[in-house]
This record gives C-alpha cells, structure tokens and sequence, in this order.
C-alpha cells in the first residue's frame, strides 16, 4: 500500500490577493516514508526545530528567526540534508494548481485543487492511504472522496485523512515539494530553483497539472 502526503502552497503577488494555488505533495510506500520521518526528526531535532516550513525557510527575517540565525552554509548544508532524505525515499511528486476566478476563495480554490488530486490518485493501481496538512478554511476532505467514490472513481483510496505537519514529518517533505512546485507555476524555471533541480537528480519523479483558466 502506498501512502501520499498532501500540502499546499499559494502565490499572493505584491499588492495583490490569492492569484494561483498549488495543492501537493509526495507518494510512496510506509517504510520508505518510516526511514524519512526517522532521519528528518532527526535532523530538525539537533538545528532545534520543532517543524521545517519552507516559505519560512526562505524569508529567514523576523519573526522566522530560527533560520534567520543560520550561515549560509548552514542553510545550504541543512536544506541538502532534507533534499538528500526526501530523494532517498524515491517519491513520486504530484502538484495540481488552480488560478484564480472570479468570485473565488481560498477555500474554494482549495477544493477545486484537492478534488484534482483525489481525482488523480484514484487513477493509481495501488491501493492508496493520503494524509492532508490540516488548512484552516478546508475540512471536506473526505465528503469530497466520498463523492468521487459514488460515481465509481478512486475506489482504490482506503483512507484520507487530516494531520498537523508539526507531528508528521512526511507533510513537512510535502511542504518543500509543493513549495518548489508553486514557484515553476510562477514562471521561475528550473535552473533557477536548486531544491528541484536536486530532487530530480536524486530520482524523485514530478507530475504537474495545471487549470486552464
């Protein structure tokens, strides 16, 4: 059984409200996803973290003050070490953006990414557990699950459900993938991005749709 673990990540350009949501993350199976969360707990452990956030991580300025003490060889080495456990995991990367319509909210910008997801996972032969990172303005994970399963799709799904990222490492390895995810969907390419650029050097495979309008 395979498990995916879910995220999201928004682009809000300067001056300007929600324009693009990406809803995210990574899949492969349990022990893989045990070995990552033993050495990822770890690491964040011995830089005294209690999480790693990577939008955080990348803004290192007050209040995000746990990064913003770090060297720039510490951040380099620190955000290879995550890249290297993520990569050793071989995870497949998946990443489903929606734009902005008029009249839309987050929530419902989320719904419409989170649907794509559990739309496409149910296209996978495995049988499949997912876990989202708890958002505060989505819940119905599983009414809109249950809603696909009625008209005979993603019966290969066994179980979705909500976790803290705090407490679950994978979530926080989503994080970075929907991150880095959100920034191509920006226009920012590839050579540009290392954190991506590595992940694929490392093996881990990338899908990313994105809506027509």
């Amino acid at each position: 059984m395979l498990w995916a673990f879910v995220d999201e990540s928004g682009w809000h350009p300067t001056g300007g409200g929600l324009a693009k949501l990406t809803v995210g993350g990574c899949i492969t199976d349990f022990e893989a996803w045990e070995c990552l969360s033993t050495d990822w707990a770890a690491a964040i452990q011995t830089w005294g973290l209690e999480q790693f956030h990577m939008a955080d991580f990348q803004r290192k300025d007050p209040p995000h003050a746990d990064y913003a003490t770090w060297t720039d060889v510490q951040r380099r080495d620190r955000l290879n070490m995550l890249l290297n456990i993520i990569g050793a995991s071989h995870a497949h990367c998946w990443g489903f953006t929606n734009l902005h319509r008029e009249g839309d909210t987050t929530e419902t910008m989320y719904e419409r990414c989170a649907h794509d997801m559990l739309l496409e996972l149910g296209l996978v032969n495995d049988e499949l557990g997912i876990v989202f990172a708890s958002h505060p303005e989505y819940g119905r994970h599983n009414e809109l699950l249950s809603k696909l399963v009625k008209h005979g799709m993603a019966k290969n799904i066994h179980s979705c459900t909500v976790a803290n990222p705090q407490f679950v490492c994978p979530l926080q390895a989503a994080d970075i993938v929907v991150y880095e995810i959100r920034c191509i969907e920006r226009g920012i390419s590839l050579p540009d991005r290392y954190p991506l650029k590595r992940l694929l050097e490392l093996g881990c495979k990338f899908r990313l749709v994105s809506s027509a309008n």
